[in-house]
C-alpha cells in the first residue's frame, strides 16, 4: 500500500467524486501523477484500461500498479492478448486492435488527446492525467474532457520541498525574427538552422563549463542535427556527452551512464520531455526556442524532482523561453478551454544580472550567483526633467512609461515608501494618474489597449474594493472599468471578483 501525501489524497477524492464528468487530473511533473492515477484505479475497481503513447510511461504505470498488488495485462506489439481486469497499453496498438471493454479509460499525458490515434477511444468513464492540461499549441482539452482538477501548483510543491525550484540563467536570446510559425510553434527546419550557428552552440558549452561543470545535465535541442552538433562541441571540450533521438537503439544504456555519472551531458530532440525521470538530474540546457508553454514546462520539469543528494536545480535558457513563458512557478491560469494568457513586456518585470545572466526578482540589488551589485535606479529629482502636458502621455511610448514606473517602484521598495510615492511622481511626470495592477505582489503599469485578463481582473478588483470601502454600489467599479478599458468587465470576471474582492481603505487603480 502506498501512503499518499495530503494534496494527493485530496486530488484523488476529488477525481472519484467527479468521475462521471470526464475529469482531467492536472499535477505538476514530480508531484506523483502516476501514484495518484493508480490509486484511483484501485479505488474505482472494475475493468480499467490505461493508455500511454510511450513505452517508458507504460512501464512506469505497470510498476506502480504492481506495487499496489495489481498485476495488469500488457497491450503492446508482440504481447499476447489478456483478460486481466486492468490492462496497460500503447495507444498506437490499441488504435489498431480496438479498445477492450472497460468501465474506466485512463489516458496518460492526455494533452496529446488531439492526435488521430486517440479519436477511436471511447468508454463510459474517461480520466485524463497530465502535468500540462492543455495542448502543445495552447488550446484546451474540451472536448473530450469536462472537468479540471488540479492537485497542486508548482510553487506550492516547491515551498513544501517536494520539488526544487530552479535557478535560471538566461543569456541574451537568439534573434528569431525571421523564423516562421507553423501549428503554433516555430518551423523546425529554419529554427534548427538558426540555433546551429557555431557561436550559439559554443555558448551552450561555454556557459555550462562556467556555471555547472560536472553536473548531470540534459540538453533540449531543436533537431537531431542540432543535438549532434552540441554533443560534438561538448566532446571537443573533453566533456563526456552523448546524443539520443527516437532512432537510438542504446537509449537505456545512455541514460544508465548519465545516472551513474559516467556521462555528464545527454542531448536530445523531443525525446526526454515526457516519461523519463532521473531525480538526481540537476541541469537543463534549453537550446530549443518554443512558443509552447506546455513544452516549456515539460522540459524544465525534468530537473525539479527532489532528491537527497541533489545540490539544486539550474536552467541555462539559451532559447529566450523565459521571456515568453516566465518561470515555471508563475501562476498561469489553466482551464479546459486553454491557457489564459495576457500580453506582457519582455521578462515581465524579472531582473537579470548583466554579468552572469541569472534571472532575479525585480528589486534585486546583489546577484547571489556572482555577487555583482546593481546600481540604484536613476530617478529625476524634484523639478528636473520635462513635464508632460495633460494629454501628452498618449504620445509617450508605453514602454518608456513602463520603464519609468518600474524604476520608481524599485526605488520605493528599496526605501520602504508607501504606494502613493510612485503614483504621485508618475502623475507629476506625465500629467495623469497611472493605471496599475497588482501582479505577483508587484505593482505594474497597465496598457489599457493590450492588457490581458489577469491585469484587467486585478484592476477591476481594486476598483470594486474602493467602491465597497466607500459604501458605493458595485456598478461604480464597472463604469470606471469601462472608462479605462473601453469595454465593460466580462460577466464571469464580475462574478468571480465580487465573491472574493476584499474591502480596503484605498485603491491603487486610480
Amino acid at each position: 500500500m502506498v501512503t499518499l501525501r495530503d494534496y494527493q489524497q485530496t486530488a484523488v477524492d476529488a477525481v472519484l467524486y467527479a468521475i462521471d464528468r470526464r475529469p482531467v487530473l492536472a499535477a505538476p511533473t514530480g508531484s506523483g501523477k502516476t501514484v495518484m492515477g493508480v490509486d484511483i484505479v484501485r479505488r474505482h475497481g472494475g475493468k480499467v484500461v490505461w493508455v500511454a503513447h510511450r513505452r517508458e510511461l507504460i512501464h512506469q504505470a505497470v510498476a506502480a500498479l504492481r506495487r499496489l498488488g495489481i498485476f495488469p495485462g500488457l497491450i503492446m506489439p508482440d504481447e499476447p492478448r489478456t483478460l486481466a481486469d486492468v490492462q496497460v497499453g500503447s495507444v498506437q496498438t490499441i488504435a489498431r486492435r480496438g479498445l477492450p471493454p472497460c468501465d474506466l479509460l485512463v489516458i496518460d499525458e492526455c494533452h496529446h488527446v488531439a492526435a488521430a490515434s486517440y479519436k477511436v477511444l471511447e468508454a463510459p468513464r474517461i480520466l485524463g492525467l497530465t502535468a500540462t492540461p492543455f495542448r502543445l499549441d495552447g488550446r484546451g482539452l474540451r472536448p473530450p474532457f469536462q472537468t479540471l482538477i488540479q492537485a497542486s501548483s508548482v510553487a506550492e510543491l516547491c515551498r513544501a520541498g517536494y520539488l526544487v525550484e530552479p535557478e535560471v540563467y538566461a543569456p541574451p536570446p537568439p534573434d528569431l525574427s525571421g523564423i516562421k510559425v507553423r501549428g503554433g510553434d516555430y518551423a523546425v527546419e529554419a529554427l534548427g538552422a538558426a540555433m546551429s550557428a557555431p557561436k550559439l552552440v559554443g555558448d551552450v558549452v561555454r556557459h555550462w563549463q562556467k556555471l555547472t561543470p560536472g553536473r548531470r545535465t540534459v540538453v533540449f535541442a531543436v533537431s537531431v542535427a542540432h543535438s549532434k552538433a552540441i554533443v560534438e562541441r561538448f566532446q571537443d571540450a573533453g566533456i563526456a556527452a552523448e546524443h539520443l533521438d527516437a532512432d537510438s537503439t542504446d537509449r537505456d544504456d545512455v541514460l544508465a551512464r548519465l545516472r551513474t555519472g559516467q556521462t555528464h551531458v545527454v542531448s536530445n530532440c523531443m525525446l526526454l520531455t515526457e516519461g523519463w525521470d532521473l531525480p538526481a538530474l540537476e541541469v537543463a540546457v534549453i537550446a530549443r526556442p518554443t512558443k509552447s508553454l506546455c513544452l516549456h514546462l515539460q522540459m524544465i520539469g525534468r530537473i525539479m524532482r527532489a532528491c537527497p543528494d541533489k545540490a539544486g536545480a539550474i536552467v541555462l535558457d539559451h532559447a529566450g523561453n523565459h521571456a515568453m513563458h516566465l518561470r515555471v512557478t508563475y501562476p498561469h491560469e489553466f482551464t479546459l478551454d486553454g491557457v489564459r494568457r495576457e500580453p506582457r513586456p519582455a521578462w515581465h518585470g524579472l531582473g537579470r544580472c548583466p554579468k552572469c545572466y541569472m534571472l532575479l526578482e525585480p528589486t534585486w540589488r546583489r546577484c547571489p550567483g556572482c555577487g555583482f551589485e546593481r546600481p540604484a535606479p536613476e530617478i529625476p529629482k524634484e523639478g528636473e526633467g520635462d513635464l508632460s502636458k495633460l494629454g501628452e502621455v498618449d504620445e509617450v511610448p508605453f514602454e518608456v512609461r513602463a520603464a519609468y514606473w518600474d524604476a520608481l517602484e524599485d526605488r520605493r521598495l528599496q526605501y520602504g515608501y508607501r504606494e502613493g510615492w510612485s503614483l504621485y511622481r508618475y502623475q507629476k511626470r506625465f500629467g495623469r494618474w497611472p493605471l496599475i495592477a497588482t501582479m505577483q505582489g508587484r505593482l505594474v503599469l497597465v496598457d489599457p489597449f493590450k492588457a490581458g485578463s489577469l491585469a484587467r481582473e486585478s484592476v477591476y478588483r481594486e476598483l470594486l474594493s474602493k467602491a465597497r470601502s466607500n459604501g458605493w454600489k458595485d456598478g461604480w467599479a464597472a463604469y470606471q472599468f469601462k472608462a479605462k478599458f473601453g469595454a465593460w468587465p466580462e460577466w464571469r470576471m464580475q462574478q468571480r471578483v465580487r465573491a472574493t474582492a476584499p474591502i480596503t481603505t484605498e485603491s491603487t487603480a486610480s
